[in-house]
């Protein structure tokens, strides 16, 4: 049997032309050199075969723009989901609680119209001083202003006034100008009597710095033996004059009243003052409250409620032993209340006081004022003597840390709410027996300002006189 012819090399070559024309198409070169042949078969062989999976190849361009895009690995999605939804959770609670801690704060300033159900008073819309305290703010402010301009002023013509006597009169001209210029030492001893103490220990408008005020000094009075020596008059003009203002209320239909607060660190006497001083008017005229911290039931309403009922009514002398000014005074330096509530506080402060004098009620507000050194000193007597440990509280030791804030707290305080109305008295209180003199003479003047009358009787004299005899 005949063996089988071999390819030529014509029909080799054809061959190999069709396969180049095949990878041309396929979009492989066909490899050069030795050993192509081959590499061209396994060529050959997988272009056959994507043929056969794919009948239609795509150009790389095509195959882009026709792939889908990758998918998330497995949980990718829901992990962005999760963080979106924290954080818009995150975000909703902030906004929650601060909104409630918004609305009980404020919410108790806008209810502060509330009344006790002892003064029988409507409502009063709190919500209206609110918006009214801005714009007494506002007038403060300029008010202020206006008299920083004039006191600018009127250092400018003393100025002037005093270059002017310089160049008349240069050696004696410069020692009367610059006594002028110092500031005048409070009246002592017998030209003390003349000048008023509560002009004397009035607060000035304008900034206030406590630093210039010596809690050992006594205006108004040149020794311990003087201050001491005026008491029993004091005592003896106090006592007429609050019978008479009691008699003008019960007797006829006089509404003029007094209210002495009292302020000041703790052991600055305010206790001490209501014994000593206090002690010496008739019970019945008087009536005495001292505020500590407020209860569950005072704190349902607004900061004024407690105060408005404790209030003298006509004809009496009330005594507040620490006050409505707590609530601007522990509530900034423990931080009890909003910066912003505070701040509100004192105009509202303002208007009620301005309430009670427009009612008839002189306002006599006292600061004992007190020196660090002699709180200490004061402290420590209470430890040493066991009959006054009942006096002692832990607590004024922590709030004795706080020194520097109460100060800045009381600054703040007087520099805000010391109005023509009801000024602020800084009462030097280093000193027990000028403290007493000073609320004394405080007092005195206070009631001599209104100047009460025994009412006129509604009888006549005579007949009576014959009825009482013939009884």
């Amino acid at each position: 049997m005949a063996k089988p012819r071999g390819k030529t090399d014509s029909e080799r070559a054809a061959k190999t032309a069709d396969d180049d024309k095949a990878l041309t198409k396929s979009g492989k070169a066909a490899p050069a050199g030795k050993g192509g042949d081959k590499r061209g078969k396994a060529a050959r062989v997988k272009t056959a075969s994507s043929k056969t999976a794919s009948p239609k190849t795509a150009s790389p361009k095509t195959k882009a723009a026709k792939a889908k895009p990758a998918k998330a690995p497995k949980g990718a999605k829901g992990s962005k989901l999760g963080k979106s939804k924290r954080r818009k959770g995150a975000e909703r609670l902030v906004e929650r609680v601060a909104a409630q801690i918004v609305e009980a704060e404020f919410g108790r300033v806008l209810e502060e119209s509330r009344l006790g159900p002892e003064n029988g008073e409507a409502k009063q819309v709190e919500a209206e001083q609110v918006e009214q305290a801005e714009q007494v703010e506002q007038a403060e402010q300029v008010e202020q202003a206006e008299q920083a301009v004039a006191a600018a002023e009127t250092e400018q013509t003393a100025a002037a006034g005093a270059a002017t006597s310089k160049a008349g009169a240069p050696e004696a001209g410069t020692a009367q100008s610059e006594e002028s210029e110092a500031e005048p030492e409070p009246a002592r001893g017998k030209h003390a009597a003349r000048r008023p103490l509560s002009e004397l220990l009035r607060v000035p408008a304008g900034p206030v710095d406590l630093a210039d005020y010596d809690p050992s000094h006594t205006p108004g009075a040149a020794s311990r033996a003087e201050a001491e020596a005026q008491m029993p008059q004091l005592v003896a003009r106090l006592d007429e004059l609050q019978e008479r203002l009691f008699a003008a209320a019960r007797g006829g239909d006089s509404k003029r009243r007094v209210l002495l607060v009292l302020q000041g660190m703790d052991t600055s006497g305010k206790g001490g003052t209501v014994r000593h001083v206090i002690g010496r008017l008739d019970p019945n005229g008087v009536r005495l409250k001292a505020f500590k911290a407020p209860t569950e039931e005072e704190r349902a309403h607004d900061f004024l409620w407690r105060i408005r009922a404790a209030l003298p009514g006509p004809g009496e002398v009330g005594i507040f032993d620490r006050s409505h000014y707590e609530d601007v005074l522990a509530g900034r330096v423990r931080k009890l209340t909003l910066p912003m509530i505070i701040g509100k506080r004192y105009v509202l402060i303002n208007k009620f006081e301005q309430s009670l004098v427009a009612d008839g009620c002189v306002v006599v507000k006292c600061f004992l004022h007190i020196g660090p050194d002699e709180q200490r000193d004061r402290l420590l007597a209470r430890l040493d003597d066991p009959a006054k440990h009942w006096k002692y509280n832990p607590g004024d030791v922590d709030d004795r840390k706080l020194w520097p804030e109460y100060q800045d707290a009381y600054r703040i305080a007087l520099e805000k709410t010391s109005t023509e109305a009801a000024p602020w008295h800084v009462v030097p209180a280093n000193r027990k027996w000028y403290r007493n003199y000073a609320i004394t003479r405080l007092l005195v003047e206070a009631l001599e300002a209104i100047d009460p009358q025994y009412p006129a009787g509604d009888f006549d004299v005579a007949i009576e006189r014959e009825r009482v005899l013939a009884s």
